[in-house]
């Protein structure tokens, strides 16, 4: 969830239109529907094939993408004239013009792979939590996400002034990267089971590799069932 936020995809929601403005789109506004118009459609998406695919192998799949996608936005950023004091271009139109479709396009590509992956899974973290101490578990859960939203809406354009955009989206695209670590060793796949072998499994440690054999085991055990009753309905 902390992840979820401190990517810095709510900066792209709140400022956007100051983001847009800064780069010399003459409809800021309309550019920031776009980037959120791309949200609501990759989250539908994530819903529909989250727990088909895996939860965890829809974020190993799509993690990185979001820190490619910003560290390309920070290098588009690198060759826009921003004057720090101001946040006003210094350079000409003609001049940004590619740079600045270059971030418009790699922010879309990061809220694309936010959509699909850890803006809607971070909230299915619920199930992480046996039932007895779910209500509290939930309750961190959401702290931790408007925690850390406050965070990082409230640095954001300090961050652009102190260290330049160059840095700030450079700062995000870490994030996610130690974000993809943290899920590739920390995050087990928990599709498919119980809430009773849920917990069993985080009573081995972070469990990924125990809840990879619990779900394997449950496979073989669900197609030896199917397999007996056909072969008893075969012999009746």
């Amino acid at each position: 969830m902390v992840i979820s936020q401190m990517s810095g995809f709510n900066v792209l929601m709140y400022y956007s239109a100051t983001l847009f403005d800064i780069v010399g789109f003459s409809n800021p506004v309309a550019v920031g529907l776009v980037v959120a118009g791309t949200n609501f459609i990759m989250t539908w998406i994530n819903m529909m094939c989250v727990d088909p695919i895996g939860r965890r192998r829809v974020l190993v799949s799509t993690v990185w993408g979001m820190s490619a996608g910003l560290i390309a936005v920070a290098v588009a950023f690198s060759f826009i004239p921003i004057n720090t004091d101001t946040l006003e271009v210094t350079g000409s139109a003609a001049s940004i013009h590619a740079p600045a479709i270059a971030v418009l396009i790699f922010i879309i590509w990061f809220v694309f792979f936010y959509g699909v992956s850890v803006g809607n899974t971070a909230w299915m973290s619920t199930d992480f939590f046996p039932m007895e101490v779910r209500a509290m578990g939930t309750m961190f859960l959401t702290c931790s996400c408007w925690g850390s939203n406050i965070i990082v809406s409230s640095t954001f354009l300090s961050m652009m002034k102190g260290i330049t955009p160059v840095g700030a989206f450079s700062f995000y695209a870490a994030i996610c990267g130690v974000g993809y670590v943290l899920i590739y060793f920390f995050y087990p796949e928990v599709s498919g089971l119980t809430l009773e072998e849920i917990k069993e499994v985080f009573q081995h440690g972070f469990g990924v590799r125990y809840a990879r054999q619990l779900r394997k085991d449950r496979r073989e055990e669900i197609r030896e069932r199917i397999k007996n009753q056909e072969v008893r309905a075969m012999g009746h």
